[in-house]
């Protein structure tokens, strides 16, 4: 780095310390008046300081404009001091602003943190063994939960419900004193008031829950604790009322210490996350697909800096330049380097002393506490789970992704749901109707809005008022989608947040999957995995959705039709040579091979994927041996399981093969992979990132060793050597020709090679394959024609002559038969850099460019 930049950076870093001190000066000034005085003090700060800028900015840009009138010799006009002080003056004060507004207690907004599992785990463990014996407290417990149900219908986190929590905590803390005053031999009465000595305590107790605006978690929590209680016909009234009192303390947000797991405002804290989401994809390619474990870098950065905004300027100490800039080292210790990649956790960093990210073992506890006991909840307008879950299973995550050769943001999530499942309003609101069809909006006092799509709701005109948990429609397929925007009151504009961070929990199925340089299926596996290809992809389906199958299967079976459940154990229950055709053997149930466990297995799983009669229904064992023997072939031949999934399987299994295998299910192989596993296997969840990674091995595979077979393509080029003059080089084929800005070894590398060895200039920028036929307009003298001609370019739509389903292809026409058919020579058809050739007819989803 040169001394100039050094220079520049470390004046930079000068001035926003002195901006954070003054700030922190601010903040700790408004520690000594009330915490409401204060929030009005910081507002009427923050109004006085955005109208002076408002005042100052008037005046330069009238001085721009009288600067402009005397003519163009005059010195371009520069910002004042005063404006520059009242620029920094209006950010100071909102920042200090929103600091105090966020830490009021006096705000029903206000979230305080809430009581460690741990710390709930241990007290009442220890709490329970003096539980009292009578079984009215059971009473007084189930009237206590009806309450807080019916009160979170009526006021659903409003502030009657925070009064009701204030309430309930005054009448716990009555309940132990009186438990206290009879256990002592006083009577069950209150100790009178010039006797107490516990009243900063209960003072303390009540403000903790005041503000408490999530009654869901507590009526959950309530019903943890009455289930237990029912089982005890002995408690103790005392014990009692301290678990209770621990209990309302969790769910009103009392936490020992008072720490942030989050401190960045709502669009920083989204900046952050959608920048790493754009690293990721600037890594990802057709062999390594990167979904970095992105909250957790999340909780590390708002631990360490607290609140911080991309391109703020860092200590130079800890890094040179910007909070970007150190956003990727976290990213690179995370992940590693192109060409290098080795993947860890932000745990092992945290914990590694030689990690530039190395937490002290007291900072790295205190940080899991705080991260496992409060996560999100710091931001404002949370939202409730829209179906029962106790986590709402997201398969597209909010951010950036490689699509080709395109990178496009992603500013929702998808999250998986079942088919007509009752669909609830996650926050209250009003319905607004965007036109689409399968959307709503839910908008909130015009401060939040979030748009749902994928729903039946027909019943819904536009106007109608809902509350949080109200059924709002039914799903219309097996994914929702949520995008989630709030108001600037500044910018006075909407902008997207990530929604992950407002549900309750998020669990993320998108896995980082490296393309595995010492994956070497054993000659029987490969063999075995590339007849399942061949079959399939004469069929006309996808490369993706046979790896994301066979992904599964090897898991399931090793990719071997001749497996069955527990055939790996010692004989009889265990395979021997006999053992395939006997009908007493394949019809063993689980408690024959589990010791008499898993009664539900009926006949054990067999094949590839291990199909099962279970107790529930289920008979695709059973259809399997009938569907054989209807074919007079073994249930263990190959091609007859490859037939059967296709034909002779349940109706809902063939029509979720064939959603994966056409990627209608999803556009990327660990969606298709997760769908298969959840709706072909019936198994979710199980082994899920091990089958991810299986199947981008396969497809990586698939693409290095062909896939589809070149021997016919070496027929073609053989048949019609003597009219392709001339043929590729090295250099269209290996070396790429100057000005190629496409992906090497792609279908769009190689055609902008060949047409430059043919005289063609075409532009090197016109995305991927589907997308020339509309931008070939890039390219001058270009035209569409439906005929085409020796030099022609071949465009392929999605899925048109067995190509990429997502991202289409492009070919070079070689030579036109008088018959209509052509010829094309084509690339990464087979697998990256590998050349082929077919004559094909004309047909819907090709269209061709002529170059003139």
């Amino acid at each position: 780095m040169s001394e100039e930049k050094e220079s520049k950076l470390k004046k930079a870093f000068t001035e926003h310390k002195q901006f954070k001190s003054e700030e922190g000066d601010r903040i700790g000034e408004n520690k000594f008046i009330k915490p409401r005085a204060a929030t009005k003090l910081t507002k009427k700060s923050f109004v006085d300081a955005k109208a002076q800028y408002k005042k100052e900015k008037d005046a330069f840009k009238e001085a721009k404009q009288d600067a402009k009138k005397l003519g163009k010799d005059q010195e371009p006009i520069q910002k004042s001091k005063r404006l520059k002080e009242a620029e920094r003056e209006k950010k100071l004060s909102k920042r200090v602003y929103k600091r105090t507004k966020k830490s009021d207690t006096s705000r029903l907004s206000y979230k305080t943190k809430r009581l460690s599992k741990a710390q709930l785990k241990n007290y009442g463990n220890r709490k329970v063994q003096e539980a009292l014996e009578e079984d009215e407290t059971l009473a007084t417990a189930l009237d206590t939960k009806r309450k807080v149900e019916k009160s979170k219908q009526i006021y659903n986190r409003s502030k009657p419900a925070a009064k009701l929590v204030k309430k309930a905590g005054k009448v716990s803390f009555n309940f132990v004193d009186r438990g206290q005053n009879l256990l002592r031999g006083n009577g069950f009465q209150k100790t009178p008031e010039q006797f107490k000595v516990t009243s900063r305590v209960r003072k303390a107790f009540q403000q903790r829950i005041t503000g408490s605006k999530n009654l869901s978690t507590a009526s959950k929590g309530l019903s943890q604790i009455v289930s237990f209680f029912k089982k005890k016909t002995k408690v103790k009234v005392f014990g009692l009322g301290l678990l209770l009192i621990a209990f309302i303390s969790f769910f009103a947000g009392g936490t020992i210490g008072g720490s942030m797991a989050i401190y960045q405002e709502d669009k920083d804290l989204t900046d952050s996350w959608t920048y790493l989401s754009y690293v990721d994809a600037q890594n990802s390619d057709s062999g390594n697909v990167f979904y970095s474990k992105l909250d957790d870098v999340m909780f590390y950065m708002n631990y360490k800096f607290e609140d911080y905004g991309l391109n703020d300027i860092m200590d130079p100490r800890i890094h040179i330049g910007t909070y970007k800039g150190y956003l990727n080292d976290v990213w690179k210790g995370l992940n590693g380097s192109k060409l290098k990649y080795e993947l860890t956790t932000m745990d092992s960093l945290e914990k590694d002393k030689k990690s530039p990210f190395h937490l002290d073992t007291s900072d790295y506890e205190e940080m899991k506490d705080i991260d496992d006991d409060t996560g999100y909840t710091d931001l404002s307008n949370q939202l409730e789970f829209p179906i029962d879950t106790d986590s709402l299973v997201v398969n597209h995550r909010y951010g950036y992704e490689r699509n080709g050769e395109d990178i496009k943001l992603h500013d929702s999530i998808d999250a998986v749901v079942k088919d007509q499942q009752d669909v609830k309003a996650p926050l209250d609101g009003k319905i607004e109707l965007s036109g689409k069809k399968g959307q709503l909006i839910i908008v909130d006092k015009n401060e939040v809005k979030l748009t749902v799509t994928g729903l039946n709701n027909g019943r819904f005109v536009g106007g109608e008022k809902v509350k949080a948990g109200d059924v709002i429609g039914q799903a219309k397929g097996t994914d929702l989608n949520f995008k989630f925007e709030k108001y600037d009151d500044d910018d006075k504009k909407w902008f997207t947040v990530n929604p992950g961070f407002y549900f309750p929990k998020v669990t993320y199925t998108q896995f980082t999957t490296l393309a595995s340089a010492n994956f070497d299926p054993t000659g029987d596996v490969s063999k075995r995995a590339q007849q399942i290809y061949d079959y399939l992809s004469k069929l006309g389906y996808t490369k993706e959705g046979i790896a994301a199958m066979i992904g599964n299967f090897d898991t399931e079976s090793h990719i071997n039709a001749k497996r069955a459940e527990g055939d790996y154990l010692a004989p009889p229950v265990g395979a021997s040579d006999s053992s395939w055709d006997d009908t007493n053997w394949l019809n063993m149930g689980g408690p024959d091979i589990y010791n008499g466990r898993l009664s539900n297995i009926v006949h054990r799983g067999l094949g590839l994927g291990q199909w099962t009669d279970t107790a529930d229904g289920g008979n695709r064992h059973t259809l399997l041996i009938n569907y054989a023997k209807s074919k007079g072939k073994p249930w263990y031949d190959l091609g007859l399981q490859i037939d059967f999934m296709l034909n002779g399987d349940t109706a809902g299994s063939q029509t979720a093969l064939k959603n994966v295998l056409s990627r209608k299910a999803g556009a990327t192989i660990p969606a298709l992979t997760q769908y298969f596993l959840i709706f072909y296997e019936g198994n979710p969840g199980d082994k899920l990132q091990q089958r991810i990674q299986s199947a981008e091995n396969w497809y990586n595979y698939f693409n290095n060793n062909g896939g589809h077979t070149n021997e016919s393509g070496q027929k073609v080029l053989d048949q019609y050597k003597d009219k392709i003059q001339p043929e590729p080089t090295t250099k269209e084929t290996k070396d790429g020709w100057p000005g190629n800005a496409y992906a090497l070894g792609n279908c769009t590398w190689y055609v902008y090679n060949r047409e430059a060895q043919l005289g063609h200039s075409i532009n090197p920028y016109m995305g991927n394959g589907a997308e020339w036929a509309r931008n070939y307009v890039k390219t001058p003298g270009a035209s569409l024609t439906d005929n085409p001609q020796r030099g022609d370019i071949a465009v392929f739509s999605g899925g048109a002559a067995s190509t990429s389903a997502q991202y289409g292809h492009v070919a070079v026409v070689e030579y036109a038969n008088s018959d209509g058919s052509f010829v094309i020579s084509e690339m990464n058809y087979g697998g990256i850099y590998q050349m082929n050739w077919r004559v094909l007819s004309k047909q819907a989803g090709i269209s061709f460019i002529h170059l003139g």
